[in-house]
């Protein structure tokens, strides 16, 4: 309600004050009285942007990077400018605390970059861990496709597959920049593997099926896509809920015991399960995450080819492992499967390493064909949309049309 018309205004004295503060119930005549009111009305605005950041901000975790880029932008700002220091303690947890210790001037900054979106150049920009394939004598192992002939993916006779496996270039954070042109990279560390891996043996009484080789190009493509969606950083325990959910979502293998009869079968199954339910774009790409799967598949050399595979694998049963304890009970048996599938999936890596190099040549094959599909999509709807004159047809006219 309006405050009476007759009342002074609180600052100045003018005969009507029709704006009451939030905070005090004071009563003022203008917006300027009401901003030199001094730390009541700061104290309000810098609180209702504060329950604004926090809505943005969600979760822990997302807490904790806006954190970091508030020290980062401390660590660069330009020397000897005092009003730019941010006077950040490290020791501070509370965002509240953090949030006051900001001028006006830095908080309006902060908006800028948030709203922008330029608040995750000042982030430390994720490298995968499989990136880093080299052969052994230092060339590398996966090399860039020239030109568009299916025929050079082709492997020549008697020849070994991994000598045509090829790959599109594929962008990574090594050539991002922040927006003060510094440029960073957090590098993963290969995952460890387990202390010793079960003989295949020992957790089946029949043979394995050839079409297990199938589900590893789908479990692969779960764990790369969800580690690149949460930024590298499903270790986190505020993490480890989501990333579990969503490789169970993305991968059939691991989450409804799908079987697959071919390569390319496994990777559209995931991506269908991406478009199903309704997943964002992942830092790498969801269609460059096959190239993703083919490197890891490849390994760091060829000496040494199941290595990441392996890694991948033990890393996201650990991932599981971790996951189920902080999920309900009615959950935690469907981690359990997801989590022993993996353990499977890991021995038989081990024992069928002669395998990786084809399925790596299928994976990128696949890429290729995909690629290509999505080429040819865009060409038709732009034929159609030039012969409708628009991104849409036109509403069809009715086949009988009555008479008077």
């Amino acid at each position: 309600m309006d405050p009476a018309p007759d009342l002074p205004c609180g600052h100045c004295q003018a005969g009507r004050a029709p704006y009451t503060c939030p905070r005090c119930h004071l009563r003022f005549c203008s917006v300027p009285c009401y901003r030199d009111h001094g730390s009541c009305a700061q104290d309000f605005q810098s609180r209702e942007l504060e329950l604004s950041l926090r809505g943005l901000r969600g979760d822990k975790a997302s807490q904790r990077r806006l954190r970091e880029a508030l020290l980062r932008l401390q660590e660069l700002r330009e020397p000897g400018d005092e009003d730019l220091s941010l006077g950040l303690n490290p020791d501070v947890e509370q965002e509240e605390a953090l949030w006051e210790q900001l001028s006006p001037g830095q908080r309006k900054h902060f908006q800028r970059l948030l709203s922008s979106g330029q608040i995750s150049g000042l982030l430390p920009a994720w490298e995968p861990w499989w990136l880093g394939g080299r052969r052994c004598d230092g060339t590398a192992l996966i090399q860039e496709l020239q030109g568009d002939s299916r025929d050079a993916q082709e492997p020549e006779p008697h020849r070994h597959p991994e000598a045509s496996l090829q790959q599109p270039p594929l962008t990574t954070h090594t050539e991002e920049a922040s927006p003060t042109g510094t440029r960073m990279l957090r590098q993963q560390a290969v995952p460890t593997l387990p202390s010793s891996i079960p003989p295949l043996a020992s957790l089946t009484r029949t043979p394995a099926s050839p079409l297990v080789r199938f589900q590893l190009p789908n479990v692969l493509y779960a764990y790369a896509y969800a580690l690149a969606l949460y930024n590298g950083e499903a270790d986190e325990a505020e993490m480890l809920p989501e990333f579990c959910e969503t490789v169970l979502d993305v991968s059939g293998a691991l989450g409804a015991k799908q079987v697959f009869h071919s390569t390319a079968e496994a990777l559209q199954a995931a991506l269908q399960a991406l478009a199903m339910g309704q997943y964002p774009e992942c830092l790498l790409g969801n269609a460059e995450v096959m190239v993703a799967v083919a490197q890891i598949l490849m390994g760091e050399c060829q000496a040494q080819q199941k290595g990441y595979s392996l890694a991948a694998l033990a890393h996201m049963a650990r991932l599981l492992s971790k996951g189920k304890r902080r999920l309900p009970a009615q959950d935690r048996a469907r981690i359990s499967g997801a989590q022993k599938k993996c353990e499977f999936l890991l021995s038989w890596v081990n024992e069928n390493e002669v395998a990786l190099s084809l399925l790596a040549l299928e994976v990128q094959q696949e890429y290729q064909a995909h690629l290509d599909m999505v080429k040819e999509v865009g060409a038709v709807s732009q034929e159609l949309e030039r012969m409708w004159g628009a991104k849409v047809p036109p509403p069809k006219k009715p086949l009988i049309e009555e008479l008077d």
